[in-house]
């Protein structure tokens, strides 16, 4: 009998996705349908005649079919035409009729952004047509208008690695031109970012220039803030390091980009992380390695990997006098070290990819591996010295811009802070010896919520130990006064003075340019309905977490720590609970492969119970049943209206096989029992 249900099961998955096909495919004939009533629409256009010349922009046909333009700050005093308008073409709105030379700005005075008109339109062979028409306005932000080669821009969505050259033109938000050149190449960039269709870019200039009042530079990072709900996170996080701290932060001033005409969204236009003069300003190692090399030695150079696999370099190459700094490093995940061909691995298993000098020399990779394994090896002893070297932790890294940097990563909770995005840097021994933290870098995801379309939000009364070295040395008083003391003078007064207010007024700055990115990216906002609410919980959230360390770390109360693991055995949520107190709630996990089964104490049979008060650290793993187990033994019946069914929900098939488990799994009791893992 089970067997015949595992059958049903599976007929009945087939079939819901035999119908989701069909009716994506009726879905897409009725947008064809739509389509053809707008011939010819996709190729209208706004040319704006700025004091310095003209730009187009292009029309964005979005999903219902509504044709939209996205027009810049500062186009406010200027014409305003419809492109591509043979002489017996014309588009009339309400009793207005404008043909190619008519200027279209007393249509657009006191127009609210995102307004849909209805429009005639008469082009070329085709007979009039009615068609929506929405006009988008931005405000207070520079305009980049990029121009490429049109396979070229194809070239760089394909690939991460490919660059290409292009031009651009800098225009500040009164529409005057601040920069206009050439561009030595242009990539996309990012890591987990890199898969969404709004991409994030790296420029290379043909000289240094100074952009919006930044430093002058070659190189540009034009970030898509895709995955942040605000859009605000990383010039948040950059202005408080900047203001308040001594941490490296990156300058950065948001722009609207469009690209061959097109919009692209609201943009992030920041320095790259790099040594240099205006940037990271330390000795250049890598500069000092090219000196004393020609160019046919870097030819004859080759990959070094070290036996055992911690060291990657180049050898062959020879080294300047003094080997002992700048470096600027990157901690990477395990995962990352497989991949990089310029990185080392400490002896206690922490990755850094070298950002400086590239390539490194199989000598200055041992050297600065050398110093990290030092480092590490006196932090494990309970009075912090190396009992090789005599040397001090303190010897070897900057307490005081790790503790800033530490207290950042926990307030402004980055879950990346454990893994990725942190960079360290060190100069040669001459100038200072010390391992500093920073720049700070990538934010999109912190402040309690992450994701796009799979919203995630946390909970801000947690402490994550967010960074590194973090179990290692809030052990010792030292550092944990120190920390405790960036926290009470630098972030404190700024979450209970400034950083309301800092949000908000960022808030205006940008409000137009974000309607006008949502508009054209769909809302990633998920877990509140508009962009405004996401803005009102980062502020709440800072707030929160402010309050919730404070009682923690300098409470007299006693804390214990309640973590839960995920699937695959990693930490997904910890909470500090004052003893005696309950958990508020166990968090919600899912799988794609397995049914939640509840939560049970790491290595033990005892379940987690709601309300039990917390008296000491606990640890709860998740146990699971997995797919294979359901549809193999057919449990219960599918209880799904095949009729009631949205094929845009459909489209992501483990969604549906969540529902077949959780429905199987009501029935299922004892098999549950044998089954979980």
């Amino acid at each position: 009998m089970k067997q015949k249900k595992g059958v049903y099961i599976s007929f009945l998955a087939c079939l819901v996705i035999v119908i989701t096909v069909l009716g994506v495919c009726f879905l897409q004939i009725m947008n064809c349908e739509s389509v053809q009533t707008a011939e010819n629409c996709e190729e209208l256009k706004l040319v704006i005649y700025f004091p310095y010349g003209a730009e187009e922009v292009n029309v964005w046909q979005n999903e219902e079919g509504a044709f939209c333009f996205f027009l810049p700050s500062g186009v406010k005093d200027c014409k305003v035409t419809f492109g591509n308008l043979g002489d017996t073409d014309y588009i009339r709105i309400g009793e207005v009729t404008f043909g190619a030379k008519d200027d279209i700005r007393k249509l657009l005075e006191g127009m609210p952004s995102g307004q849909t008109l209805e429009a005639e339109v008469k082009l070329g062979e085709m007979g009039k047509q009615t068609v929506p028409l929405r006009f988008f306005r931005s405000e207070n932000l520079a305009t980049m208008f990029i121009d490429i080669d049109p396979v070229s821009l194809e070239s760089i969505h394909a690939d991460r690695e490919a660059k290409e050259a292009a031009s651009m033109c800098l225009v500040d938000s009164s529409g005057n031109q601040c920069y206009i050149g050439e561009m030595e190449y242009i990539k996309t960039r990012g890591n987990s970012t890199w898969i969404y269709d709004k991409k994030a870019y790296q420029v290379k200039l043909e000289r240094e220039v100074s952009l919006l009042d930044m430093p002058s530079a070659r190189k540009w990072i034009l970030l898509a803030n895709t995955l942040d709900d605000t859009l605000m996170k990383n010039a948040i996080v950059n202005r408080y390091a900047e203001r308040y701290t001594t941490v490296p932060s990156v300058q950065g001033r948001y722009v609207d980009l469009y690209i061959n005409g097109d919009y692209r969204g609201n943009y992030y236009l920041c320095e790259k992380i790099e040594v240099s003069r205006t940037r990271l300003n330390l000795t250049d190692l890598e500069a000092a390695t090219e000196a004393v090399n020609p160019d046919a030695r870097y030819e004859e150079a080759s990959l070094y990997i070290s036996e055992d696999g911690r060291i990657k370099a180049v050898q062959g190459l020879n080294n300047p006098a003094d080997i002992t700094g700048g470096y600027l490093l990157e901690h990477i995940p395990p995962w990352e070290f497989e991949e990089s061909d310029n990185a080392f691995r400490t002896i206690r298993g922490q990755c850094y990819d070298i950002i400086s000098p590239s390539p490194a020399t199989v000598e200055q990779a041992e050297y600065i591996c050398g110093v990290f394994d030092e480092m590490e090896a006196a932090m494990e002893q309970g009075d912090g010295i190396n009992p090789d070297t005599g040397r001090h932790f303190s010897e070897y890294l900057d307490l005081d811009s790790w503790a800033a940097k530490y207290v950042m990563e926990e307030v402004f909770h980055d879950p990346d802070a454990v893994t990725a995005s942190m960079y360290l840097y060190k100069e040669c021994d001459s100038i200072d010896p010390l391992i500093h933290s920073g720049p700070m870098w990538d934010y999109d995801r912190a402040m309690g919520s992450y994701g796009i379309k799979s919203y995630i939000i946390d909970s801000p009364r947690q402490v994550g130990d967010y960074g590194i070295y973090v179990n290692q040395l809030m052990k010792f008083d030292e550092v944990t006064s120190l920390v405790y003391e960036k926290f009470t003078g630098e972030m404190v007064p700024y979450v209970e003075y400034m950083a309301r207010a800092d949000i908000y007024e960022l808030n205006r700055q940008i409000q137009a340019s974000a309607e006008m990115d949502a508009a054209r990216w769909g809302n990633i906002y998920g877990y509140y309905a508009n962009r405004n609410a996401s803005v009102d919980y980062l502020a709440y959230f800072l707030e929160e977490k402010a309050d919730y360390l404070q009682d923690v770390w300098l409470g007299e109360d006693s804390y214990c720590t309640v973590s839960f693991l995920d699937y695959f055995g990693n930490v997904c949520a910890a909470y500090q609970v004052r003893k005696g107190e309950c958990l508020p709630e166990a968090p919600v996990v899912s799988c794609y492969v397995a049914v939640f089964a509840g939560w049970y104490v790491e290595g033990e049979d005892i379940p987690y119970v709601s309300g039990l008060p917390v008296l000491a650290d606990v640890t709860y793993e998740s146990q699971w049943i997995g797919i294979d187990l359901l549809l193999l033994n057919g449990l219960g019946e599918l209880d799904m209206d095949l009729s009631q069914v949205d094929p845009a929900v459909l489209e992501n098939m483990a969604e549906v096989l969540r529902e077949m488990q959780e429905t199987a799994l009501e029935d299922s009791e004892p098999l549950a029992e044998e089954g979980t893992k």
